[in-house]
């Protein structure tokens, strides 16, 4: 496979790994089929109107929480914004033998662990059979896509292989639950990665980062970390916040569908 120097800014993914508990472990590998193109396709968001019984409609929000409804962010929070954190950008330094000596995760090195549910990890192509990204010819805009497993059926929704596959398939979802972030579309080394989840009122708020590698591979995919997590007492919704590099954070919900980001903006 051809490898080239320095990810571009926004492109994400990831390859098939082994389970992580928080940060990516040191002399962690990662394989991958190079220029496999994964293709899933998008599930539609809940309808956001609910009826009254005066015969009104209203929109189902929530001040505080996340919602299982398009644009279901909590009000404090924005699609795009900035890192709450500071960030070292950090260059790379190609050594002789091609490689480069940053630490992949180093938008994470500043990101709070705690307070945090205990968690395991795996990222890889794909994920769920019917539903999350869909590849579309030309599309060069940033896409996330994040879902909540709650239940043995949920294991359906699953493409029946792999790492990510077996530790949703083996969850006891009496105590855990799973949670699915998919992100598209670019190089299959540079990875979807979780630091910490929280608990909120309403369920689980996920932060993390994308691993920013010096050598990338040219491959063009669709990426996923699934991370199976303890189950706290209340698991309706879930939000997502990634940072993309020092200056930018993407954040989405559950229950959303299919959020794109037209990176031109």
């Amino acid at each position: 496979m051809r490898r080239t120097r320095r990810a571009t800014l926004g492109l994400v993914g990831g390859v098939a790994m082994g389970a992580l508990s928080g940060c990516l472990a040191p002399g962690g590998t990662g394989s991958g089929d190079g220029g496999t193109e994964t293709r899933t396709h998008p599930s539609p968001g809940t309808d956001p109107d609910i009826e009254t019984n005066d015969g009104e409609t209203e929109t189902a929000t929530d001040d505080k929480t996340p919602t299982d409804t398009p644009g279901g962010l909590p009000d404090d929070l924005e699609r795009v914004d900035s890192p709450p954190y500071e960030i070292e950008d950090i260059e790379c330094n190609i050594d002789d033998s091609g490689e480069g000596d940053r630490d992949p995760l180093y938008l994470c090195a500043n990101m709070s662990a705690e307070p945090s549910l205990s968690f395991e990890q795996v990222s890889t192509r794909g994920t769920l059979a019917d539903e999350g990204l869909e590849f579309a010819p030309d599309n060069n805009d940033d896409q996330l896509y994040a879902a909540l497993l709650t239940s043995a059926d949920d294991i359906e929704r699953f493409e029946d292989s792999g790492d990510a596959y077996r530790l949703a398939a083996d969850t006891d979802f009496g105590s855990h639950a799973v949670l699915v972030v998919q992100t598209g579309w670019g190089s299959g080394s540079v990875l979807p990665h979780l630091k910490r989840i929280e608990e909120t009122a309403a369920g689980v708020h996920a932060f993390g980062c994308y691993t920013q590698p010096c050598v990338y591979t040219d491959d063009f995919t669709a990426r996923s970390t699934v991370a199976r997590f303890e189950r706290p007492d209340t698991l309706e919704s879930g939000v997502v916040s990634l940072t993309v590099d020092p200056e930018t954070r993407y954040n989405v919900a559950t229950g959303e569908g299919v959020v794109t980001l037209d990176r031109s903006d």
